[in-house]
């Protein structure tokens, strides 16, 4: 983890950057007034929705950065990510690395490549190991265990859900000996059934598209370690005041990246954090899990759905709609939506908005307002 010293010596080194002194001045700061904690959390926090609302204009947003995007990027939001150097904007090579994924692996990537940015994060990341990646992305589970089978792949990139369809397939002919999993929950009972029926290792980090590698897994699999250019605060979000250990609060996260500096970017997820030293005797700060949403966004099959978006989307359809998130014994995501009314291809028009497939419509003349409802089981709000 990065201490608090770095954060001055960097902002002190990056005086001149435009982002960076725009995100100051939001907060009527300048870089030389801060010169402790105290000072650093008057900087108001930056969340998804108002960087969102800053990058959606993409020709001024570029105005705050000195090198041309080598590619621009959009994530559920929609938020414009500007993608500026190779390995070490998304740093995710070292989620690989403290993961055992060497330069002898076959890496089979299931992120999308077009638009988003997961594909390009991994994909980059497994290049600079020095193993070989093969850009599959997202198709059907029996493709991938098709190529899995042919190219006799030792390592996955991609969702819990995924894997455990892409292992079903491939039963007793799997070849992968790991997998790095991102995006969504996996519970230490499904993970060790996992690994027990396929002889599988399983890894899991934390990251978002804006900042990239945020906190993975060690060998021991005991919290996710923080990157060392990460600075983290955890946030109580009703009193905006730092929680103690193990106690849940709001990931507030600063990047040290010259070329793209987050100050302050208010995740929205609900963590805990131990100081506690690993029995791998690496950094001491560990994140022990994601515990929820701070606002009415949720996460499925590792895709956000914004409440902000999620309300736009309701009002173009002229529809109210509780959208419920469910999950089954398999712990596999279930999108319900209940409308008060019907509307004609309802599934496809929220499929090629918010990406992602509605399981179930059910009519109800009585839902008044859209909302999102969390009803998984293993990841209530706290």
């Amino acid at each position: 983890m990065t201490n608090f010293e770095e954060v001055l010596r960097f902002l002190a080194q990056n005086r001149e950057n435009k982002f960076i002194n725009f995100r100051l001045k939001e907060s009527g700061l300048k870089i030389e007034q801060i010169k402790k904690y105290d000072d650093f959390k008057k900087i108001k926090p930056i969340t998804r929705k108002e960087l969102s609302e800053l990058s959606r204009d993409v020709g001024n947003f570029a105005k705050f950065f000195d090198k041309c995007p080598l590619k621009i990027f959009e994530s559920p939001g929609p938020i414009y990510n500007f993608f500026m150097e190779n390995y070490f904007q998304y740093r995710f090579y070292k989620a690989l690395e403290y993961s055992s994924f060497g330069h002898c692996d076959i890496v089979i990537n299931t992120f999308s490549y077009h638009l988003t940015p997961a594909g390009e994060m991994f994909d980059e990341a497994v290049r600079n190991i020095g193993a070989t990646v093969i850009p599959l992305g997202p198709c059907p589970s029996s493709k991938c265990a098709e190529v899995i089978k042919n190219t006799g792949a030792t390592a996955f990139i991609g969702t819990k859900s995924y894997l455990k369809n892409v292992l079903n397939e491939l039963g007793s002919k799997n070849s992968l000996l790991k997998a790095y999993l991102i995006a969504e929950k996996i519970t230490n009972e499904e993970r060790k059934e996992l690994g027990q029926k396929y002889n599988i290792e399983i890894y899991q980090g934390y990251g978002t598209a804006e900042v990239g590698l945020i906190a993975t897994e060690c060998e021991y699999k005991d919290g996710m370690h923080l990157d060392n250019e990460i600075f983290l605060e955890v946030i109580d979000p009703n009193t905006g005041k730092n929680v103690k250990d193990n106690e849940i609060g709001e990931a507030v996260v600063t990047l040290l990246n010259k070329n793209y500096p987050l100050l302050r970017y208010s995740t929205g997820d609900l963590v805990s954090y131990t100081g506690e030293k690993c029995r791998c005797e690496k950094e001491s700060l560990r994140i022990l899990g994601v515990f929820g949403r701070t606002d009415s966004s949720v996460k499925v099959r590792g895709v956000f759905i914004h409440g902000w978006n999620f309300e736009d989307f309701c009002k173009k359809m002229g529809v109210n709609c509780r959208l419920e998130i469910v999950n089954d014994e398999n712990n596999k995501d279930f999108l319900i939506a209940y409308l008060n009314k019907d509307v004609e291809n309802f599934k496809e028009k929220f499929k090629d908005f918010l990406k992602l497939t509605l399981n179930d419509i059910i009519l109800d003349d009585k839902i008044d307002k859209s909302e999102i409802i969390e009803k998984r089981t293993y990841f209530k709000k706290r």
